[in-house]
C-alpha cells in the first residue's frame, strides 16, 4: 500500500487526495491510514497501487474532451 504522495512523487496541490478518497469509498477499495509526525496533515491514506492506477485511468477518461460526429 502506498500514499498518493508516494504514487505521484509530489504533494497534493489540487485536492486530488479528496477525490481519490471519495472514489475509494465508492469502490469499497481497501485502504489504511498512516499517522505523520510532521506537516499540517496528521494522517494520510494508503491505497493499493492497482487502485491508484485505476483511479487515474478513470480520471483521464473524464478529463478527455470527446468530439461526437
Amino acid at each position: 500500500m502506498m500514499s498518493l504522495y508516494d504514487y505521484q512523487g509530489h504533494a497534493d496541490k489540487d485536492g486530488t487526495g479528496l477525490k481519490v478518497n471519495a472514489y475509494a469509498q465508492l469502490r469499497n477499495a481497501p485502504n489504511k491510514k498512516r499517522k505523520l509526525n510532521f506537516g499540517t496533515f496528521r494522517t494520510v491514506f494508503l491505497y493499493e497501487e492497482k487502485f491508484l492506477d485505476e483511479y487515474f485511468k478513470v480520471q483521464e477518461i473524464f478529463n478527455t474532451e470527446l468530439i461526437v460526429k
